[in-house]
Parts: structure tokens; sequence; C-alpha cells
């Protein structure tokens, strides 16, 4: 939830009123575009495999490296674990991998799984936040138009983002949206997420601050790449934040990147795929 939250509020922040009428118009028409173009990719992300190393932090050190390949199941992915700190799992600790990736795909091809039922009613909880935070950002924030630049060949719009003081949050996840900055850089072209940046610049409170609390100060960044055509994914996610559990101080700094992005589709082209891993008895590689 907390990738997607900030992907969300990277990627449509936009829809919030201007200061200026030709900025607001240009920038309202090149929200609505990139959120639609959005939608599109978030609706066949989950047909796709991809390989993410994540990397957790301690005092500015390398606390965890550990390098997963993704795989959809039919109502989400899995992880499958291939290396830590760059040394590659067994084979057998794959293989059994392999085998709990099929039965993941075989329960949601049963439709009188009780569990499969569950996994899709969670499934379309997760989706309805994320519409309730598309809906909701867009009465959070005002917003100025930064200008343009050219980054590698492709001409950017940069925005930025502040909480706007009349908004009435909905839910604990809209709420949130009360203590960010936002900048973003949106591909005019293609109407695509190339860059975002979010900044926690007030305490988010769980709980009335009495369970937990996030700190000012941290932040949270996203960079995405044309992956196929018309279809933008995540190559770079990476936040650090700071706060509180109870009376235990917490910090997290974690970086995620994803290469080998590739099309996998149906959960019976899954599933055939599981099959041919099980039976090539190797390692999958994750170099790019």
């Amino acid at each position: 939830m907390r990738r997607a939250f900030g992907a969300i509020i990277l990627l449509a922040a936009m829809l919030a009123p201007g200061a200026g009428r030709a900025g607001q118009n240009r920038a309202r028409e090149l929200a609505e575009r990139t959120l639609a173009n959005q939608h599109k990719d978030d609706a066949v992300i989950n047909d796709y495999e991809r390989v993410e190393e994540r990397v957790s932090y301690e005092d500015h050190s390398v606390k965890s490296d550990q390098t997963y390949r993704l795989v959809p199941t039919g109502t989400g992915r899995v992880s499958l674990l291939l290396e830590r700190g760059g040394q590659p799992v067994d084979l057998a600790t794959y293989r059994k991998e392999i085998r709990d990736w099929q039965k993941a795909i075989e329960m949601a091809l049963d439709p009188e799984n009780p569990a499969e039922g569950r996994a899709v009613a969670k499934r379309r909880e997760r989706d309805g936040k994320r519409k309730e935070l598309i809906d909701a950002v867009g009465r959070a924030f005002d917003f100025q138009w930064l200008g343009e630049k050219v980054v590698d060949g492709r001409k950017l719009a940069e925005i930025g983002l502040d909480p706007n003081p009349s908004f009435q949050p909905t839910s604990r996840e809209t709420e949130m949206l009360r203590h960010v900055r936002v900048t973003v850089w949106i591909d005019e072209r293609a109407a695509q997420l190339v860059r975002g940046r979010a900044e926690i610049i007030s305490p988010i409170s769980i709980v009335g601050g009495i369970l937990a609390q996030i700190y000012p100060g941290g932040w949270f960044e996203i960079e995405q790449a044309e992956a196929a055509p018309g279809l933008w994914v995540p190559r770079r996610i990476e936040f650090s934040i700071r706060g509180r559990i109870l009376f235990v101080s917490v910090s997290q700094h974690k970086l995620i990147k994803a290469w080998g992005y590739r099309y996998v589709g149906s959960p019976q082209q899954a599933l055939e795929l599981a099959r041919q891993d099980m039976a090539r008895n190797a390692l999958f590689s994750p170099k790019p």
C-alpha cells in the first residue's frame, strides 16, 4: 500500500485547482491524459513479470540487499527470492518457490476455492482505496506550473503541488494528503509520469498519534520508463521515513530498482510458464 500511495500522489496531483488560468488549463488537460494512461498501465501491469532489487539502509549502510522475481498469479503477484547480498539462492529453494507459485495460480483458477474468493475481495478493496485516493487528490492540492525542460530528448512538464488548507479528508489514506508537498515531471508527448517526489512537511498521525506517527522530513521518489509501446512502469522507487510506533522510534530507508519486464499473460499462460521453469531445473538469472 505504501508504494501505491506514493505513486498515486505523484501521478494524480495535477488535478488540483491552479493559480494561473493558462497554466491551470494546460496542467489539467495533461493530468487527465496522464491519469487515463496510468489506468491503462495499471490494467495490464499484473500480466507482466519483472525483477526487483530491494535494498534497505541503516545509518547510511546497507542493512539488506535482496533480489526477487515478481510473477503474476491471477489475483496478484508473488515474489520469488533469487539473491541475498548478491549471492544466488540454492536450486532446491528456488524450485520450492516455483511450486508455491504454481499452487497460487491453480488456486486462482479454481472458482470453488474459498481462499480465492477472499483474495479477489482483498484486491477489490485495494482498488477501491486507490480510486478514493485518486479522487481526493484533485481536491487536496494547489499547484504551480514550474516550467518545462528537455531530458534525454523528452520534453517534460514540471509541476509543484502544495496542500490545499481547505481540503477535508474522508479516510486515513486521504488524510495523508494533507501532509505532503509534491513535485512531478511529466512526459508531455506520452502523457506519462517520468519522475516524482513527495516530501512530508507535517506529522502524519495514526489513531490520533497514540498508535504511531511519521515525522516531517521523510520523502518518496519514483522514476518510470517505457517498457513496451505505450506501457510505462516503475524503474526506481526510493523512500526514507522516520517516526515511532507506540514509544519506539523507527526509521526506514529503502531503494527498489526494477527491470526485466516481460509479458506473461493470463493465469493459464502463467501456469504454463511456471511448469516450464520447473522442468528447466535451473536458477533464473536476474541480470538486466
